[in-house]
């Protein structure tokens, strides 16, 4: 995978955004400490479009985007909690050199969202309970879990093009 940790920093909490031009939109407070526009990468997981902005001087992950969903996934179980979580934000370098071949994809799932950028498992989790970034255990970013209430899974549901 091209993104990979290099640490983490505090965090207080992020905002979801569904829309229907733009069916998901987590952004962290460091996006409103920006002083230029975000270092933007836009990566194709499976048949859909995802946007991962940072800090282009910290590379805190500043803002995650589904631009795009193709055919998601849809599952009955709930997302599984990670066991140990490092409470932050990632601080990620981007290296265009590096290319998974493996295609990921988007999952739904009865309480929130998974995105799956590569077929490697999650061997460290960044976040906070409604929010982890995934990285394999050579630290390259393997997935990103958001939980919503019902409500908010019934309207991305509809956004999606799912019925439910």
């Amino acid at each position: 995978m091209s993104f990979t940790i290099r640490g983490a920093q505090p965090h207080a909490g992020h905002t979801v955004d569904i829309d229907e031009c733009v069916p998901l939109t987590v952004q962290w407070p460091g996006y409103a400490r920006l002083r230029e526009a975000p270092q933007s990468v836009v990566l194709d997981v499976g048949a859909s479009l995802v946007e991962v902005k940072t800090d282009r001087d910290s590379g805190e992950v500043v803002e995650l985007v589904l631009v795009d969903v193709g055919r998601p996934e849809d599952s009955d179980p709930p997302l599984l909690v990670p066991g140990a979580m490092e409470s932050g934000v990632p601080l990620m370098s981007y290296d265009e050199s590096i290319q998974d071949g493996s295609a990921g994809g988007v999952h739904l799932y009865t309480d929130g969202l998974r995105v799956r950028f590569g077929e490697e498992g999650a061997a460290r989790a960044v976040g906070d309970p409604t929010a982890v970034f995934g990285f394999s255990e050579l630290g390259h970013l393997v997935e990103f879990d958001v939980r919503l209430d019902l409500d908010r899974m019934a309207q991305l549901r509809t956004v999606c093009g799912l019925v439910g």
